[in-house]
């Protein structure tokens, strides 16, 4: 790689920032040309104090939620610093971690992953396994294991950043805070809801005493309470929370950053949930629209945006929109996420429940067959995302006749959400209606049997 030089680093940025200005990216452009005219009004010609001007930039773009322009500057810098100073340099490692950041926010999760390793490996060995760098390395490589449906991974290296943290810094200290609420939404993740609950709260009063009600990390916490409440099938208060949060984002960051789109995403959820069904399109259709523009159509976070439309549709009655998009959503999200993430195994799930009732039993079978062999294999039999999968086959065997098979399902259904849900959660109590249900056409047909043979 040729030496950078202030010259080669000024003129990149500049193409830059006028490719941006050509795809409409105005703040982007903005942003690079401002930069541009205080590195000009600079004196000397030093390439490393360009470097850390522009890595400066990076973070504002990284706070903005502007990740395409983070990546790109990002990968300026990294590749200076290296050359300049050194692939174990701080400042280096510093500008790798940040771009790791920038791949994050793309949801080129593999290639943060790549990155992630890189700087932790490297201040594990130069600065040791408890130094605060090494630790915030770790927590972000947590965090990317996370996105990668790797909950298990996450849970382990949180768990340990919690005990070094609590011990070091303090079981009050921001950072420690931050693990502990990265540790709950691992939580949530593997479908332990009453530890995450718990978790969340504490998180959330102590951030709301120490950074105060509309900081960002208070409001992330909140998010993420309000995405658990949903989840135990606490509607009314993930609502009221979630809009809460929604509201101040909007306020404070505008309706196009990434963590307002999420609010909206979750709202909208729990809207169809409480069959609200008309608002929860409307925001569905605004977070689509938004996410499309901002972030792109293969992003992962557009493509959940348009599974969640896909699953409106079909709670609508529109079946046919919900297969042609969630077939579409299904599809992308195996190209660039793979057959066994979360994410795409949430699309096949909800692709199936449109095919069975739009009455092809068939392939509703077939396709929710495989998304609970996979859901066995990535988060286990009593993980409740399972166990909705289960009670989705149950009732396609049903729907089929198969009433010997559909008692089997039906039964291990129950028991598996009583076990991790509670006996009074909605889904538990709708496994045991649908396990009555089931009693009551066996018995008859049973009765019917004797009848005929008498």
């Amino acid at each position: 790689m040729a030496t950078p030089t202030n010259g080669t680093l000024l003129s990149a940025v500049t193409t830059l920032a006028n490719t941006y200005q050509s795809r409409g990216q105005t703040e982007e452009s903005r942003r690079l040309t401002s930069a541009l005219a205080k590195l000009r009004d600079a004196p000397g010609d030093d390439a490393i104090a360009t470097a850390h001007t522009l890595g400066i930039l990076v973070l504002t773009f990284l706070e903005h939620g502007q990740w395409n322009a983070a990546a790109d500057i990002g990968k300026l810098v990294v590749d200076a610093r290296v050359t300049l100073l050194g692939s174990e340099n701080s400042s280096t490692l510093t500008a790798m971690s940040n771009l790791a950041a920038a791949y994050w926010g793309q949801g080129r999760w593999s290639e943060a992953e790549e990155l992630g390793r890189r700087v932790t490996d490297i201040r594990r060995r130069v600065l040791g396994d408890e130094h605060p760098q090494t630790l915030s390395s770790m927590s972000n490589l947590a965090s990317t294991y996370a996105k990668q449906g790797r909950f298990a991974e996450a849970e382990a290296i949180e768990t340990r950043l919690l005990e070094v943290k609590g011990r070091t810094l303090g079981e009050g200290d921001p950072s420690t805070l931050s693990t502990l609420g990265n540790l709950a939404t691992t939580y949530t993740s593997l479908g332990r809801y009453e530890d995450a609950e718990r978790l969340e709260r504490r998180v959330v009063e102590q951030c709301e005493m120490l950074l105060g009600e509309s900081h960002t990390s208070t409001l992330t916490w909140k998010s993420n309470l309000a995405v658990t409440f949903r989840e135990q099938g606490k509607l009314e208060e993930a609502i009221r929370l979630e809009s809460a949060v929604l509201e101040t984002r909007v306020a404070h960051l505008g309706s196009r950053h990434p963590l307002t789109m999420t609010s909206m995403a979750n709202l909208a959820t729990s809207y169809r949930d409480m069959d609200r069904l008309t608002e929860a399109e409307q925001l569905e259709l605004k977070v689509t629209k938004i996410s499309e523009d901002v972030l792109g159509a293969d992003h992962p976070q557009t493509l959940m945006a348009m599974g969640n439309l896909a699953a409106t549709y079909r709670c609508q009655g529109r079946l046919g929109d919900a297969v042609q998009l969630g077939t579409r959503v299904m599809g992308s999200m195996k190209t660039h996420l793979g057959d066994d993430h979360p994410l795409t195994l949430t699309a096949m799930a909800n692709l199936a429940l449109a095919y069975q009732q739009q009455g092809k039993s068939q392939q509703a079978e077939r396709l929710t067959f495989q998304v609970l062999q996979l859901m066995r294999k990535s988060f286990g039999d009593a993980h409740p995302h399972t166990l909705t999968t289960m009670a989705n086959l149950g009732a396609i065997y049903q729907s089929q006749g198969r009433w010997d098979d559909a008692e089997k399902v039906a039964e291990q259904t129950v028991r598996g959400r009583e076990m991790a849900l509670g006996k009074e959660h909605p889904d538990t109590l709708a496994s045991m209606e649908d396990l009555m249900r089931v009693y009551r056409v066996l018995a008859a047909d049973r009765t019917m049997q004797r009848a005929a043979m008498r």
